[in-house]
């Protein structure tokens, strides 16, 4: 071959090999806010004209491949002005996106013209079954948590003269220091997740790691960003219901926007702003929806607190993708913000940003009903001794400067104060615990206020696991300085089978009781939501033995039977005054249920603790009185039922009811009868939250009755302003009763009244009308109506005192 033809060929093949080598097949990078340089998630990402294209992740970074030489980039995001760029040769493109001065436009409709957007919206909420993760049949994933404690300038303060500073300002400059260094708090976990129909969830932390603490006994999980559903009517929006944009009606409610449509190979993403409407008063949220047209799927979603709700700033991102053969809809990615708007620090913000990334996705597991307890969320025991590599093979990235010195400078810390020994305490002080080696101090009998007692001093102790896994013991004493009554009392408990809290408990105390009064095993009270036992004017001295022998039978199913011995001397001052107040001995063989459907428990914090639970719960009682059987005086058959249930609805809000009912057969004493359950005390104005308000504790007697307790908290939707904005619950209690045999015994007839004919009250309630972000006061009235009211109508209204606790 001729000289001059081979370096016209070698030239025409270095022009190719050149030409495919500046051909781009795939191009990644990241997308920035060009003026506060933060990550933008779910940026519109089109190749080629819509050839095909894809989304920022929640970092801000991409990834794009294509069959074909990506020839043109147009970046879009809602709020920024777009941006076209020509690929060369680089296979890495960082874009910033400008702002856009425009603000999300409002949608205007002209003639009979229908909003763009309500056409998407409905198709998505037609379709929105079919994209529920919770209606697979199973499916199991891995995550990768990350939350991060830090703070925002809110002051921004000219440091140039710093001897002109105020205490105020030398506090804020050396927080400012701080942030620049290191985050308040970091705190990382991977956890193994499971579901089964239809209800069946367990959730593992294989790794944990907090800054400060050697052994931490916790770990953060993605629960609150994870259960958030978009296609719920009521989604849960970290403890407060929201109505989601997807609802059914949510046109008529909400305002949507059709704000971009962009084409990707052959689907269509339709991204809609959302926000309530003006004039319209409802817990709503503001945002934006991403839509998919393949199955009218949410691809991505922007959601936050509007700005009314003050308590709390809360903005959720999350995103899907298509997994598995089915190609599936699923989230892969969750982002949550959380700041108190009203706590400010040192001048800055603080607020906490936890980070979830979803891996190894499994649609098909083969799970059994037999792989899950009632446990569903509990740490492994060596969480805490997993390596950094652990972690690093399911972050998207690695740790930050800043994240790492927050690390070793909080670890420094925890090691020099002993921070592992301080939420140790914690957890003794959740559980009313304080340690002192084996043995807790039981912090509920230090004090305690009631109207019978007047102010009660005392001391409890019980062993704790330290002393022993499966057998404790111990004790109380108390005084009563208005009764000047000692009060004492000793247990002993041993576990016989761990899974199924199988125990055997012995008790003896010499306390008080409330005659006629409901006694259930497996209830927990509130802090402040049943203040009703302080507000009992007359209790009964009890000399009280039993044995008894709980557990859990199925796995919603809880079980208790009980033989006790009881002598109750009752302090009712109508018999004669020199004769002795009555005493009554009992004997009694007592079974008790309590059923919970879907009940869940989580092992956090070196204790078992109940999870949220939307369905009803059941308690069914049997109690038989033993004539002639350790002193007992009495036969007779005795009968409870009660049942609680919450209900949301998305317009009306949350209904709460509670029925309960009881009947005595046979020859049982006053004191094992049933009061009328009132809760009105005239000394004290605090609403009790549990019984009948205006009526007094021993009106009514029954040895049979029904009784029916109903609120309806509609929320802020009936009365919200700029400046007043409580919670308005409507209460109504009603309650029938009977009694075949008189009290004459103790009671004279006038005393107390029968419930025959019906008592009923009805009330309004307006909570938080002051408020913080951790509790609120409120005021209520109530008012009796009947047969059983009184003549003058002011008698029948009772103003009370609301008071209500975040926690």
């Amino acid at each position: 071959m001729p000289l001059s033809r081979f370096l016209l060929l070698l030239c025409i093949l270095t022009f190719i090999s050149a030409a495919s080598y500046a051909q781009v097949l795939e191009v990644q990078g990241v997308v920035r806010d060009a003026q506060t340089r933060e990550a933008l998630p779910f940026v519109s990402i089109a190749a080629n004209g819509g050839e095909t294209g894809t989304t920022t992740n929640l970092d801000g970074e991409y990834r794009l491949r294509h069959n074909r030489p990506i020839t043109q980039l147009r970046f879009s995001y809602v709020g920024y002005a777009p941006q076209v760029i020509y690929p060369d040769s680089s296979k890495r493109i960082d874009v910033f996106l400008q702002p856009s001065v425009a603000q999300l436009q409002e949608v205007v409709v002209l003639g009979s013209g229908e909003n763009p957007a309500h056409r998407i919206i409905r198709l998505a909420h037609q379709n929105r079954d079919r994209h529920r993760p919770e209606n697979l049949r199973a499916y199991t994933y891995r995550t990768y948590n990350k939350f991060v404690l830090t703070a925002t300038d809110t002051r921004e303060l000219d440091m140039s003269n710093t001897l002109l500073l105020s205490p105020q300002d030398s506090a804020y400059l050396r927080m400012r220091n701080l942030l620049d260094q290191q985050h308040l708090f970091l705190l990382e976990s991977v956890t193994d997740y499971a579901f089964l129909q239809p209800n069946f969830t367990k959730e593992t932390i294989l790794a944990t790691r907090i800054s400060g603490l050697q052994q931490p006994s916790f770990g953060v999980v993605a629960a609150e960003s994870r259960d958030f559903s978009v296609y719920d009517d009521m989604p849960v929006f970290f403890g407060k219901r929201y109505l989601s944009p997807l609802s059914t009606g949510s046109i008529r409610k909400y305002n949507f926007v059709l704000q971009e449509t962009n084409l990707v190979g052959q689907d269509t993403v339709f991204i809609i702003s959302f926000k309530p409407q003006q004039g319209k008063n409802f817990d709503g949220l503001q945002g934006l929806l991403y839509i998919n047209s393949d199955g009218w799927a949410v691809q991505h979603v922007l959601a936050q607190t509007t700005a009314d709700d003050d308590k709390s700033g809360i903005k959720l991102q999350q995103q899907y993708e298509q997994v598995g053969p089915q190609q599936q809809w699923f989230p892969t990615e969750l982002d949550v913000e959380i700041s108190v708007q009203q706590f400010k620090f040192m001048g800055h913000q603080p607020y906490g940003h936890l980070r979830t990334y979803i891996t190894n996705i499994n649609l098909n597991p083969n799970l059994r009903k037999s792989d899950f307890g009632v446990v569903s969320l509990q740490q492994k025991a060596d969480a805490h001794l997993q390596p950094d590599d652990f972690y690093q093979g399911y972050r998207p990235d690695s740790l930050s400067a800043l994240e790492q010195r927050t690390y070793e400078r909080l670890d420094s810390v925890g090691k020099i104060k002993n921070l592992d020994r301080t939420v140790r305490v914690m957890e003794y002080l959740m559980a009313q615990q304080i340690p002192i080696g084996p043995v807790s101090l039981d912090l509920n009998r230090l004090l305690r206020i009631s109207a019978f007692e007047g102010l009660r001093l005392g001391i409890g102790a019980h062993t704790n696991t330290s002393f022993s896994e499966r057998f404790s013991i111990g004790g109380y004493y108390g005084y009563g300085f208005k009764d000047e009554k000692a009060k004492y009392g000793a247990d002993a408990a041993v576990i016989l089978h761990q899974p199924s809290a199988l125990q055997l408990k012995a008790a003896f105390f010499e306390d008080v009781l409330e005659p006629g009064g409901r006694r259930f095993p497996f209830r927990q009270r509130s802090l402040l939501g049943d203040v009703r036992p302080a507000l009992l004017p007359v209790l009964d001295y009890t000399t009280h033995k039993s044995l008894a022998l709980s557990g859990r039978l199925l796995r919603y199913l809880k079980a208790q039977a009980m033989l006790r011995q009881e002598q109750r001397r009752t302090t009712f001052g109508y018999t004669a005054a020199d004769a002795p107040q009555p005493a009554y001995n009992l004997t009694e063989a007592v079974f008790s249920f309590r059923y919970a459907y879907g009940e869940k428990f989580m092992q956090q914090f070196n204790q078992l603790m109940p999870m949220a639970n939307e369905y009803p719960v059941l308690w069914l009682q049997y109690t038989r009185g033993i004539d002639g059987l350790l002193d007992g005086n009495y036969g007779y058959n005795k009968y409870d039922v009660r049942a609680e249930a919450t209900f949301r609805h998305r317009t009306f809000g949350e209904s709460s009811f509670t029925l309960a009912g009881g009947l005595v057969d046979g020859n049982a004493p006053f004191v094992n009868l049933y009061n009328g359950y009132g809760s009105y005390n005239r000394e004290y104005y605090m609403y009790a939250g549990e019984g009948f308000e205006t009526m007094q504790p021993y009106e009514f007697f029954s040895d049979r009755y029904a009784a029916l307790f109903f609120s309806q908290n509609f929320g802020k939707r009936l009365l919200r302003t700029r400046f007043f904005q409580p919670d308005l619950i409507v209460v109504s209690n009603i309650g029938f009763g009977d009694l075949k045999q008189p009290l004459q015994d103790v009671l004279p007839q006038e005393a107390y009244q029968t419930m025959e004919k019906g008592f009923f009250e009805s009330g309004l309630l307006l909570t938080n009308i002051i408020s913080s972000p951790f509790a609120g006061v409120g005021v209520g009235a109530l008012y009796r109506y009947g047969p059983y009211s009184s003549d003058a109508p002011k008698d029948n209204l009772k103003i009370r005192v609301t008071l209500t606790v975040a926690f």
